[in-house]
């Protein structure tokens, strides 16, 4: 076709293929969208009311007492390593909403509010409003009672045989026994009995515990048949809590205070010990720091080890002279040649005394003789000078020698104690540890034991109640507006996916894009006004076959026909829509616009003769599973389906064409026909 048969892409996903199923299937959505608002409609007149009432509590938790004392122990290790703890393990208030939500304390509500008890009819009655007190045991299934006033008693039905209640009397019933008030009755009303495990269950899925955005404050939800349950449940709820908190926290910080206590008399106790040892080794040993006496100790004993050298070699030299001058191989006054002494004032007085005399002898001789008496005194007076050098130098040398032998004795006592230093050091140095250990123990037990006094004080910590539950004046649900909201937007939500759902997957294919994404061959919509080309159709014959009986074929033939001539193409049709099986039948022929009558004809015999004189034979057959098609069909003879303009049927067409490519037949294309068989044409 000029408007040529041209397969599509079948893999893509085209928005105006969504598009036109949303169009194709404005029923469904229609139908849906009604659908979710007669649901929504219905659980508004229908459903039970729910209401719901909400209280928020303060729970400002203090520190664990033994991360406050790792701290104090361990300083800025345990600081970091209580940090990198502490995002770990969840916050106190965690502890608290799960302590909240328990079934401990939801038990203590339903107990107090009488909730295994429920009243079915007539809705929004507390039970506790119509029972007095119930003692409800064991397990049983969940019964409804129904209670009719008769003459003053109320008669009980739903388990058996009739029973009478009167107001204020206990009645034992298979579950318990309850006693009705004896005001404020209804003349009838149905009553729901469950065990107590159950009504907590059901307790718990009505409640909502969860943490505020920001800060430590809890709030509290409770979803009940009626108003003032709802709001008592909740406020309940908080006060089980509380009192059981208090409790709880005022044992345990009394626990803790006695523990601490005792804990910190024990560390006192070892403290004073400690104390005591390090004192007497410190007496015993004379040493108060090990490190600070042994550096001293080690500095005077290398002064002495230095002096007792000097004193050796002194102590030698002054031996050896002193040898020499008793065995007359040295004068006396050499020894003033000795350093040390010529530092001594009364050797160096001698010397000069001995020089001055020599110097007068010396004058004398110049005048006088030796033998003059003065000279001889002389001589006698030096030799007296000279005598008296050798005990001051023996003299000298003993005091030498006590001095060495008093620096020896001072430095074997100093290296008697240097050796003894690591001992005294190694038991000091660890009495010292056990001192500062058990003071910083008893600091630590001394702060958590103000702490825990405190705690205990305070019995309870900063707890308490921010908002209290009120009944609430209007249900939570079914609320009309999100309700309907919901109903319609659900509604219309499911008609878009069944519309998806029915294009893709339902009965009729609506246009020439779903007949091409389901058939994978090109198709259009028949136009009357347009030429009709067959893109690389290179055979002499055309079959036409509709795919059922509301599919013309007549209009396509014709313009198929009227195409070819338009293209100096000799084309005839041969019209075999009525053809059945009897070779007797009729057959009207089309040749160049005109339709001929022939006599009874073989249908492979007569497209044969027509091939050979015609450049292009169109076939109109009735149907594919036909006689005629049966004798038409070759692999060289392409079909053209013809369906109807909407509504086609999905497993036909797709049949015709998984038909045709069993046996090989190549299929030219699907045409939508809505100009029927003796449509005018125009050129």
């Amino acid at each position: 076709m000029s408007t040529a048969l041209v397969q599509a892409p079948a893999d893509t996903i085209d928005l105006a293929d969504v598009g036109r199923s949303l169009r194709y299937g404005w029923r469904a959505v229609i139908g849906f969208t009604l659908l979710g608002a007669i649901a929504a409609a219905g659980l508004l007149l229908f459903a039970p009311p729910k209401f719901t009432s909400s209280t928020s509590v303060l729970i400002r938790a203090g520190s664990e007492g033994g991360s406050s004392l790792l701290s104090k122990l361990t300083g800025g290790m345990a600081e970091g390593a209580g940090g990198l703890l502490s995002g770990a393990v969840k916050s106190p208030i965690e502890t608290e909403l799960q302590i909240l939500s328990s079934r401990a304390v939801a038990g203590a509500v339903v107990d107090s509010l009488q909730l295994q008890l429920r009243v079915r009819a007539p809705r929004g009655v507390p039970a506790n409003h119509l029972i007095q007190q119930s003692a409800l045991g064991g397990s049983f299934k969940t019964h409804t009672y129904h209670f009719a006033e008769d003459g003053g008693a109320y008669r009980v039905t739903g388990f058996g045989g009739p029973a009478y209640a009167r107001p204020g009397v206990p009645m034992v019933l298979p579950a318990g026994t309850i006693t009705l008030r004896t005001n404020r009755l209804p003349a009838e009303f149905d009553l729901e009995i469950r065990d107590r495990e159950d009504a907590i269950t059901r307790f718990q899925k009505n409640l909502s515990v969860d943490k505020a955005a920001g800060g430590e404050i809890a709030r509290v939800s409770y979803r009940g048949d009626d108003s003032l349950t709802a709001a008592a449940a909740a406020n309940a709820l908080v006060s089980v809590y509380l009192a059981r908190r208090a409790t709880t926290d005022r044992g345990t910080n009394q626990h803790r205070v006695e523990f601490l206590t005792a804990q910190s008399d024990s560390a006192a106790v070892a403290l004073d010990a400690a104390a005591r040892r390090l004192r007497q080794e410190q007496e015993a040993s004379g040493v108060i720091d090990p490190e600070v006496v042994g550096k001293i100790e080690l500095q005077r004993a290398s002064d002495i080890r230095k002096n007792l050298g000097d004193l050796q070699m002194e102590e030698g030299a002054l031996q050896q002279l002193v040898a020499h001058v008793t065995n007359g191989t040295m004068q006396p006054r050499e020894l003033a040649a000795y350093p040390t002494f010529l530092k001594s004032p009364a050797i160096n007085a001698l010397i000069t005394d001995l020089a001055e005399v020599e110097t007068d002898r010396y004058k004398l001789l110049e005048t006088r003789t030796e033998k003059d008496p003065e000279v001889i005194a002389l001589n006698e007076s030096a030799t007296h000078l000279e005598n008296q050098l050798l005990p001051l130098a023996r003299s000298y040398n003993a005091s030498i020698t006590q001095q060495h032998a008093e620096a020896q004795r001072q430095f074997d006592s100093l290296q008697a104690k240097v050796s003894a230093l690591p001992a005294i050091a190694e038991s000091g140095l660890g009495l010292q540890r056990d001192v500062l250990r058990l003071n910083q123990v008893y600091a630590a037990l001394q702060a958590q034991l103000v702490e825990a006094r405190l705690a205990a004080i305070s019995e309870g910590g900063d707890v308490h109640v921010l908002d209290a539950a009120v009944p609430a004046k209007e249900p939570s649900f079914p609320k009309p507006s999100v309700t309907m909201g919901a109903g319609v937007a659900g509604g219309l939500f499911a008609g878009l996916i069944a519309a998806l759902l029915f294009g893709a997957l339902g009965r009729w294919v609506q246009d020439p894009r779903d007949v091409e994404r389901r058939t994978g061959v090109p198709a259009l919509r028949f136009d009357p006004a347009m030429p009709l080309l067959i893109n690389g159709v290179t055979t002499r014959t055309i079959l036409v076959v509709p795919i059922d009986e509301r599919a013309g074929t007549g209009a396509v033939a014709r313009r198929l026909a009227q195409t070819a001539a338009s293209r100096s193409i000799s084309a005839t049709v041969l019209d075999l829509a009525d053809y059945k099986s009897s070779p007797s039948d009729a057959v009207p022929l089309l040749s160049a616009g005109n339709i001929e009558s022939v006599g009874p004809i073989d249908v492979s015999a007569t497209i044969g003769r027509l091939e050979a004189e015609y450049g292009m034979v169109i076939v109109r057959l009735p149907g594919l599973v036909t006689d005629a098609a049966a004798a038409a069909l070759h692999e060289r003879r392409p079909v053209l389906l013809v369906a109807p303009p909407t509504r086609i049927d999905r497993e036909k067409l797709v049949g015709a064409v998984q038909l045709l490519r069993r046996i090989e037949v190549p299929c030219a294309g699907v045409v939508l026909n809505d100009a029927g068989n003796d449509a005018v044409l125009t050129a």
